[in-house]
């Protein structure tokens, strides 16, 4: 007789979204990385085959749920968001492609390995444009602002512009946008508009402003109907005593 040999049972790799930690130095970088993530979000809002994430998983090695980074800000051209949301994790060979552009931001525990592991991880993994941000002005970074691109698979510096002004910037082609430095802010500058993007504080109050604008203008435009009424009221009742001296029939 016979005997099979048991079925084998092949356990599914399971790829976590998170790894129960908080964020490191959470309390510095927490503000500054959701303002220069939703900055972005909101500035591509429209575009569906751009993802904007940050501090989320990208796996990088199928099979090996070990092998992943987690970028303060990166950013996705020309990709399906489905295959991303499918699984709530950016997996690299799923996806297609690695990220286009990313970025750190300068912190106590993480300066080394973002000046050092993460730029050759990035490298290696073909992500087109690296960007370093130290909002100290130089404490972790050795300087404010930092942005390469790869060529040939090593990263080579954008050239930074200085303005007399103390701001501090240079272009990210990845984005079309300029990554800004000044007095530690990380603004985002459109050079096709000429226009600051706003950040969601930015945003509600230029939404305030212009609704009082409008509202403003409302009543302005109401005061004028009426003015405008009360003088033709009043010409109508001048004719009227005109021509009541003059004796003339209603």
């Amino acid at each position: 007789m016979t005997t099979r040999p048991a079925a084998q049972t092949q356990t599914a790799i399971v790829y976590p979204d998170t790894d129960g930690m908080p964020l490191p130095d959470g309390h510095f970088q927490d503000p500054l990385f959701r303002e220069i993530v939703t900055t972005i979000e909101t500035h591509y809002k429209d575009r569906p085959d751009i993802l904007v994430s940050g501090n989320t998983f990208v796996y990088y090695e199928e099979g090996n749920p070990q092998r992943f980074v987690s970028p303060d800000c990166y950013v996705a051209t020309g990709i399906s968001k489905e295959s991303i949301e499918r699984f709530n994790t950016y997996r690299i060979w799923e996806v297609g492609k690695p990220p286009d552009f990313a970025l750190e931001i300068g912190s106590p525990s993480t300066a080394n390995t973002d000046l050092i592991q993460k730029r050759q991880l990035y490298a290696r993994l073909g992500i087109g444009e690296y960007w370093r941000y130290d909002a100290t002005g130089g404490d972790f970074y050795n300087e404010p602002l930092a942005g390469e691109y790869l060529a040939d698979g090593e990263y080579r510096r954008f050239e930074l512009n200085y303005e007399p002004n103390g701001l501090i910037w240079a272009h990210s082609p990845t984005l079309n946008l300029n990554l800004c430095w000044e007095n530690g802010r990380l603004r985002l500058h459109n050079p096709t508009t000429n226009e600051w993007l706003l950040n969601q504080e930015e945003e509600q109050a230029a939404r305030q402003a212009a609704e009082q604008a409008r509202q403003a203008a409302d009543q302005a435009r109401r005061a004028s109907e009426q003015a405008r009424q009360a003088a033709e009221s009043r010409v109508l009742e001048l004719e009227a005593e005109l021509r009541q001296l003059r004796g003339e029939s209603p």
